[in-house]
């Protein structure tokens, strides 16, 4: 069995290992099955941060469809194919009410077809999200920033910054996963086009 992972990112590839781990006997017909992990540092075509639902889910199908074309042309085809991707789901963008939730997505592709995930919203601070919207600063260089750090985004993330480590990057990946995945896992609840799917 063999994953590809649309990101080189610490925090996305740990959460697809923890999230297969999950859920892992429901897909494996053999328990002791070979599984590996390959990750890839792919384009996904969207904004380079997402600011809306939709930029959210084109950008990780955008990301995995890229990958599986990559590893088809090596000739080097995986079974499931994973985009991953963090942003903001802007409310009332314009208006005096604006609000923003970070929040995580995750798209899996078994080469045929493919389902979108995400791991809840977390509100964010305007100290935090206007720099982003307003005027296009990343949000690791405004997280770096707040925190005097380096690098936040490869660690816990700015889900862990607001949230102090309750909840990490990686573990809003990983609900995201877990929710895309589930077509997979339990295609009896999706009906037959999952059921006749190349992999089952």
């Amino acid at each position: 069995m063999k994953i590809a992972i649309g990101s080189t990112r610490g925090p996305k590839v740990e959460a697809v290992k923890e999230a297969w781990q999950v859920f892992a006997t429901k897909i494996l017909s053999d328990p002791d099955e070979e599984v590996s992990f390959h990750s890839y540092d792919i384009s996904n075509g969207a904004p380079r941060m997402p600011l809306s639902v939709s930029d959210l889910m084109e950008g990780t199908r955008g990301r995995a469809e890229n990958l599986a074309l990559q590893l088809k042309k090596e000739k080097a085809e995986a079974n499931f194919y994973i985009g991953l991707e963090g942003g903001f789901h802007v409310i009332d963008s314009q208006g005096p009410r604006r609000q923003a939730f970070l929040e995580s997505w995750a798209y899996v592709s078994d080469g045929y077809m493919g389902f979108h995930g995400h791991g809840g919203g977390l509100y964010v601070p305007s100290s935090i999200a206007d720099p982003v919207i307003d005027r296009g600063i990343e949000l690791g260089i405004v997280m770096d920033r707040l925190t005097s750090q380096k690098e936040v985004g490869s660690r816990q993330g700015t889900w862990g910054v607001l949230t102090q480590d309750i909840l990490t990057r990686k573990h809003s990946f990983v609900i995201a996963l877990i929710a895309a995945f589930a077509p997979f896992y339990h295609p009896e609840a999706y009906g037959p086009a999952v059921r006749r799917s190349a992999f089952s």
